[in-house]
């Protein structure tokens, strides 16, 4: 009885990595699909588009994404910088790329006041949103630049500062809505070590691993790092009220929209560069964080996210311990599931070769050994973060407390320490102080 249990367990196991191994292997051949239709968008056939950025903090890189934003190879967009106080160093950033004071909040292109714009930025808008009680920072923010738009606004994209945005972003993003195909669409980050460390390379591959699961419309959420949505989907949807007592968007806003019988696109050749410098800590809170958003708002996939890694960490380690005590059988399903955890390692490279640039593959070098022969470790890890989540009263995001009550009702703990505007100003006093 107990064999036939073991025999049950690791056919299961052996299921999985086939399946995964096959998925990944099909990726690149549905990306080439999916690109080959969304080929078919004329620029006549691209609707104007607001695109919304809720920003926060300065990073490295976030000058270079203001700037890639307002390069944009689409016909017509505008943009909504949303941030949360007006002191705040990305709004300076925003400022001097465009030239503004620190009185201005819009910025219309020479072009467009005459007319004549037809393949650029129309116009740039810096609003600030103020301080959440209801609902985390960053949809605040996103809800103040909702407020902004207007008839003339077909397409609502959302955008994080961190990610890369070649001049076709927006047009490959939106091009499933601008075919009538799909509703909504979106893609996916790839983190990419900053330094190749032993935990950045972790993170890395444990992100490919849902990054690359990625494709099917039954099963498609929203990412909030790159997304869009037809503007007559999002007054139907009341996009705005779904996400005001809410931590997440994309969970929250992608389960609604599938039970409202919306399509989504799930963009898998517009996979997000997104450059990632942890520490162990860091890691953990990051993943905590994340698991903690669809314990709450998908729980079916967070029990699912469950399942996966404890079948693939309880098979293996029971593989071993019936090998080691004479049951020759189990190396064999050891040895097929090991074969197959080769074919999906092999199915990344494959995918990483593919879409992105090679200084992107160089710095992910690293991450084929983790591939190759260290699954069974990071599984066990990453089955951790759902074990984490489920512990967690509350999480931090940018220095922000959350406490989710339920899925319609959140806490938000702010830390006591002055706003930008206050630090500021006591900046300035203690210079005057000391003369």
């Amino acid at each position: 009885m107990i064999e036939w249990f073991f025999l049950f367990l690791w056919s299961l196991w052996l299921g999985q990595s086939i399946f995964s191994a096959f998925r990944v292997w099909r990726y690149p051949i549905a990306a080439k699909r999916q690109d080959q239709t969304g080929a078919q968008v004329s620029r006549e056939m691209q609707r104007p588009a607001a695109v919304v950025v809720a920003i926060k903090g300065v990073e490295e890189d976030t000058e270079n994404f203001v700037r890639e934003l307002l390069k944009q190879d689409y016909r017509r967009y505008r943009v909504i910088f949303a941030v949360e106080d007006a002191q705040d160093p990305a709004a300076q950033v925003v400022r001097d790329v465009l030239g503004l004071t620190l009185a201005e909040e819009r910025w219309v292109a020479p072009q467009s006041q005459e007319g004549e714009c037809d393949a650029c930025v129309t116009e740039v808008r810096l609003v600030v949103a103020g301080y959440s009680t209801k609902c985390s920072q960053k949809l605040y923010n996103q809800q103040a630049a909702y407020r902004l738009l207007g008839p003339e606004d077909e397409i609502v994209a959302c955008a994080d500062a961190d990610i890369r945005c070649e001049p076709d972003w927006l047009a490959r993003l939106t091009a499933p809505i601008n075919l009538g195909t799909h509703h909504l669409s979106t893609t996916y980050r790839w983190l990419v070590p900053e330094r190749s460390t032993l935990v950045n390379h972790l993170a890395s591959v444990m992100n490919a691993s849902v990054a690359t699961m990625g494709g099917p419309e039954h099963l498609n959420t929203i990412w909030g790092g790159s997304n869009a949505i037809a503007m007559t989907e999002f007054q139907r949807l009341n996009v705005p009220d779904a996400i005001s007592t809410c931590l997440n968007d994309d969970l929250r806003v992608g389960k609604h929209a599938r039970r409202n019988g919306c399509r989504i696109a799930y963009i898998r050749s517009l996979l997000r560069p997104s450059k990632t410098d942890l520490d162990w800590a860091s890691l953990f809170e990051f993943a905590r964080r994340q698991y903690y958003q669809v314990r709450h708002y998908s729980p079916i996939l967070y029990r699912l996210s469950f399942m996966i890694t404890g079948l693939y960490v309880a098979s293996w380690t029971s593989a071993v311990v019936m090998g080691l005590s004479g049951m020759s059988i189990a190396w064999g399903f050891i040895a097929a599931v090991f074969f197959f955890d080769q074919l999906r390692a092999l199915g990344r490279r494959r995918v990483v070769n593919q879409l992105f640039k090679p200084e992107t593959v160089r710095a992910l070098r690293g991450n084929w050994w983790l591939e190759h022969l260290a699954t069974p470790f990071w599984m066990a890890l990453h089955g951790l973060f759902p074990l984490a989540a489920l512990l967690a009263k509350g999480v931090t995001w940018a220095g922000i407390g959350y406490r989710v009550r339920s899925l319609y009702e959140m806490e938000v703990i702010r830390p006591e320490k002055p706003s930008p505007m206050e630090q500021r100003e006591k900046e300035v006093v203690e210079i005057d102080a000391g003369g």
